[in-house]
Parts: structure tokens; sequence; C-alpha cells
């Protein structure tokens, strides 16, 4: 009796042990689900995270399968979504993404201008991506602190692009009292450049794509960054440049104003980029990938989970993309506004939550 016993258990376990691999791999095994990921166009830091996306994803054998598709921008990207997210739903259409940033979510969730005619009330953050950021630049070693500004030729974003331009500069500088004071030159990158270097203009917005981090008191700091073409051609013009710095309490002022667009304060480390010679406080604009609330958990948390694992993958298609934040969470996102899918595999893999200060 006690044989027979004993010869079934045996029997049990080699039958259970010969199923084991088979249900495992069962289990691992998921049916491809193709998830479009829209971009601003060729040629913006924007891009390269989209095409390296779909790369990256296909190289990990992930059963999501990013599908990058440029747009014309951010009016595309939003309205495609918000208009499309039940038929998401339904899959009638492909699940999308889109590249963005943590400062523009409640924007696009309250339907802000410039989206009042493109609300996305379900808007999340879903993961990082690289930070724009930035402090003024000056010719002029008198211009020591933001004050020093009225009075002066300021050069901004053009009129088209108001998230590089009046919807930073007016909060900001209207919250300290001195907008109206300063002559404005509405003329994007190139053109602020070109008339910073022929001395139509006083002082000049220099930005950056760099690596955010969350520093040991929770404030966010920069320690490398890369300066755009138009930055790094007045970095490299000859001339003795003087940085002004951002304080945090003039950025604390327009965070107060209603409405207004999240500053960030960031301080760029020593060496962060060309001719920085000491700390200094500047201004980031944290990188986001946005996604609609109804993206399955179980999408997200792949997502999150190749976006974290194959991290380094993402620079072997453009350099611009080392500065990738070494977490996946999106910076600068508030809890309610980041997909549930991404806290879940941030605890899956066991990473911290970065807890930030402004």
């Amino acid at each position: 009796m006690k044989k027979s016993v004993m010869f079934f258990f045996v029997l049990t376990a080699l039958a259970m042990s010969s199923l084991q691999p088979a249900l495992s791999a069962a289990e691992e095994t998921r049916k491809p689900v193709d998830v479009v990921f829209m971009t601003t166009p060729f040629g913006t830091h924007m891009y390269n995270v989209g095409a390296a996306a779909e790369q990256v994803f296909k190289k990990a054998g992930s059963w999501v399968r990013i599908k990058h598709q440029e747009t014309p921008g951010a009016m595309y990207m939003y309205r495609y979504i918000a208009k499309n997210r039940e038929k998401m739903k339904k899959c009638e259409v492909d699940y999308t993404l889109a590249i963005g940033s943590a400062g523009i979510v409640d924007f696009l969730a309250e339907g802000r201008k410039p989206f009042d005619k493109v609300p996305w009330p379900t808007v999340k953050a879903l993961v990082s991506s690289p930070a724009v950021m930035g402090v003024y630049g000056t010719f002029d070693p008198n211009i020591k602190t933001l004050d020093y500004l009225a009075g002066k030729r300021v050069g901004t974003g053009e009129r088209s692009r108001p998230f590089q331009g009046i919807l930073l500069d007016k909060p900001l500088f209207g919250a300290m009292g001195i907008y109206k004071d300063i002559t404005w030159a509405p003329l994007g990158a190139i053109g602020c450049k070109d008339a910073f270097l022929n001395g139509k203009i006083d002082v000049i917005p220099l930005r950056f794509m760099g690596m955010l981090m969350v520093g040991p008191k929770g404030r966010f700091v920069c320690p490398k960054s890369a300066g755009g073409a138009a930055t790094m051609e007045i970095l490299n013009s000859g001339r003795q440049m003087y940085f002004v710095p951002m304080s945090p309490s003039d950025l604390a002022k327009a965070n107060k104003v209603p409405g207004a667009l999240t500053q960030y304060p960031i301080l760029f480390k020593k060496g962060a980029f060309t001719g920085l010679e000491q700390d200094l406080p500047g201004r980031a604009g944290p990188g986001a990938v946005l996604c609609d609330d109804s993206l399955p958990d179980d999408i997200a948390e792949e997502i999150v989970r190749v976006w974290s694992k194959h991290r380094k993958d993402f620079a072997k298609y453009h350099a611009v993309l080392n500065f990738m934040p070494m977490t996946p969470y999106p910076l600068g996102a508030r809890s309610d506004q980041v997909h549930p899918g991404t806290v879940k595999a941030m605890k899956q893999m066991g990473l911290p939550i970065p807890e930030f200060k402004f």
C-alpha cells in the first residue's frame, strides 16, 4: 500500500514538472498589439524619441509593437487621440501615444488655450523622455538677474509656438511686474540667434536638451545637456557670455498665476553645458509620452518595462537620447496625471517613484 501511494505521488510530480514549462511558455506568449506613437516632424528631438522607440521595442522582442508616425505637430496628435479615443476602446483603431510634456497635461485635460477646440480630459502621462531646459544669456555683464530684463530687448519663441513664448514669458515676468517693461522679439531660435549676434536684442533664451534628475533634496538637477544648433552657435561665437540665473523664487511666483504653464526650476550643475563654470539655476520642461487613460494597464506596463530595461538602447539611434531620464516615471507629472499602469510597472520592477519638489 505504501509503495502504491509513493508511486502515485512520484508519477504526479513527474507529470506536473513536465507540464510546468509549457504552462510558463503559454503564460509568457502574448498576442502582438500594435500601438501608434505620434511625434512631431523629422528633425525634432521628439521625432527622435518615436523613431528610436519603434526600433527598441522591435529588437527587445516586445509583444507591444510600436509604430512610429511623424505628424505636423502637437495639434494634430492631440486632436486625433481626443476624437478617436472611443474607437480605440472598441479596438476599431490602434491605441495611440503622443509625444509631449508633463507641463501641458492640465492644458489638454481642461481644454485651455490653445487646446480649447481639442480638449482631452482623459490624458495621462505614461513614461519620461528627455527634457527641454534653459536659461537666459547676454553679452552685457551688468544684467545679473531676471529683474534686469526690464527695459531690455529680449528674444522669445514665435507667436505660433506659444509654449516657447508667451505661455512662459507672461506668467513669469507678469508676476514679477515687468512683463510690459520688456521689448519682446518673437523671432524663434534662429531669428533670435541672428538678432542677438548682430546686437539687435540684448538677451536671448538659451535652450538645451538635457538629462533631468531628482537631486537629494527632491529638486530637479541637470548633470549634462547639449545645446540646440542656435544655442551652440552663440556659445561658440568667441564672445564672453554671461548667464542670467532663473531663481526658484521667481519661478514660484509664476506658478501662483491661475491657469499658468508650470515653471519647473532646475539646477544646471557645473559643466552641464559648454562654458558653465558654476552651478546655475534655470528652468526645465520635462518631456513625457502621453496616452489616454483607456490604454489597458497591461499594455502600459509593458511599455514602461521596455522603456526602463532598454533605456541605453535609445541612444544607439540618436545621441540626444543619452539624456533620457534614468527613471521611466514621467518626471514633473503629479500622481493624478500618471497612468495607473505606470505605477504598477514601477512597483513590479521594484523601482522607486521619484518625489520632487518645486
